[in-house]
């Protein structure tokens, strides 16, 4: 994944993050925007229903002249012109599956 450099990329990058944070927040999902001088801005992203272990950190950075969000591990999940496909793809990938489920509800106090 590039790193970015400028101010206006920067700029960039936070508007797409900031567009996807509202989407996610819509279907239910905790998405905050993280900025600070250490490092890229990026989205932290947790699945409320769930444990908070399904916490993610997405990126959005431009490859080839196209933006795109990104993983945290530098995997692609779609470009910013397809936004509900990542939003698709995010809320899938943090989706309690039912063993997690089973492993919040025993966690719970009754």
């Amino acid at each position: 994944m590039p790193r970015l450099i400028d101010a206006d990329a920067l700029a960039t990058a936070i508007e797409h993050l900031t567009q996807l944070r509202d989407l996610l927040t819509e279907r239910g999902l905790h998405a905050r925007l993280l900025t600070d001088s250490r490092r890229l801005p990026c989205l932290q992203v947790v699945h409320l229903v769930a444990a908070t272990a399904l916490t993610e950190h997405i990126l959005a950075a431009p490859k080839e002249g196209t933006w795109r969000f990104w993983w945290s591990w530098g995997e692609q999940i779609g470009c910013v012109s397809d936004i509900t496909t990542t939003a698709d793809r995010i809320q899938h990938v943090l989706a309690p599956t039912a063993s997690t489920a089973a492993t919040t509800t025993e966690a719970s106090p009754s």
